[in-house]
């Protein structure tokens, strides 16, 4: 292993392999989605009998929830759990080991084909529209996607980077057969790029932030191959139960607050974000403007976007059926 790749890696597999999943824009539509398959969530409840189990990532959510404050008074407790990334939150909610997380645009689409058994509940949209950006190592020769036929391509598997990637190779017209897609966890992808043993890396901040820092450059992302959508997501038993319900509901009102605070005070939510995962202030300075979102309810135009996504994953027969992305859809929580 070079210094140099030891100068990614190591600050990044401190931070415990961070793996955000992610994202979404400055506004969010507040049109329902349409009715027809989604189920509405149980009303009534008592949140302070509730031990709400949230999933995060690396990705600065438990670290904006506290600096904005958004969690004073909160009526009931908080079991926090951090994963690597997407598809093991849609996992563990299916599950019905935690109660909700955030996840990007891809991950719910193979829970789904898989029949976890979770529902989509709110949705997040990144302001800059984007959450991915496949990257070059610096000294590439590469300035466009069109030039990777042939070459590895490092992307976590189920992840929003999958997704995107595909739309993008259907878009210049390659095939996935005709670039080499090295199924890698986020970690483990960030050491084969820093080694030289993938041509590119598709990825979210703030591993993005952190190869930008070392001479990573930046290819494709964002419109149109992605449109900046993410979603919170939660057990289908939680969304059933009346307490765990109305927790679900203070939650996801909370993290609203959290995300509109964030927009105004980037550099409060980086320190934050840095001392909670362990990486440099520098790195996540860089990342915070490209994450600030907002929140709202499953619109129709996510839905339509997702049942697109969902029909790409389908026609390149990464997931083992078609997926209704309405019919994992919650109304009366955000």
């Amino acid at each position: 292993m070079t210094k140099n790749a030891k100068h990614i890696i190591l600050p990044l597999l401190a931070a415990a392999s961070a793996a955000l999943a992610a994202g979404c824009s400055s506004s969010v539509s507040d049109d329902s989605a349409a009715s027809g398959g989604a189920t509405a969530a149980a009303s009534g409840g008592d949140a302070s009998k509730v031990t709400l189990r949230v999933g995060v990532q690396k990705d600065g959510v438990r670290s904006i929830l506290k600096a904005s404050g958004a969690l004073q008074g909160i009526p009931y407790k908080i079991d926090w759990s951090t994963f690597t990334f997407g598809p093991p939150l849609v996992e563990a909610a299916g599950a019905d080991k935690i109660d909700v997380a955030g996840v990007g645009d891809t991950p719910p689409i193979f829970g789904a084909a898989g029949n976890a058994d979770f529902k989509v509940i709110a949705t997040m949209r990144f302001a800059t529209r984007q959450d991915d950006t496949l990257l070059v190592p610096k000294g590439s020769d590469i300035t466009k996607p069109e030039q990777l036929k042939g070459k590895a391509i490092a992307v976590p598997k189920g992840s929003s980077a999958h997704g995107f990637i595909l739309r993008l190779l259907d878009r210049i017209g390659l095939k996935p057969s005709d670039v080499k897609l090295t199924y890698l966890a986020p970690a483990d992808g960030l050491a084969a790029f820093s080694s030289g043993k993938v041509a590119a890396w598709a990825v979210w901040h703030p591993f993005v932030a952190q190869a930008e820092a070392a001479g990573a450059r930046g290819i494709a992302g964002g419109p149109p191959d992605e449109q900046g959508w993410s979603f919170e997501i939660a057990s289908a038993k939680a969304v059933a139960d009346p307490d765990r319900a109305a927790a679900l509901k203070d939650f996801v009102g909370r993290l609203r607050t959290a995300y509109a605070w964030a927009r105004t005070h980037q550099d409060q939510w980086a320190v934050a974000w840095a001392k909670e995962s362990g990486l440099p202030v520098a790195t996540t300075r860089a990342a915070v403007p490209k994450r600030i979102m907002s929140l709202g309810p499953v619109s129709s135009q996510a839905v339509a976007f997702e049942q697109s996504l969902a029909d790409t994953l389908s026609s390149h027969q990464v997931i083992p059926k078609k997926v209704n992305f309405n019919a994992i859809v919650a109304k009366g929580i955000s």
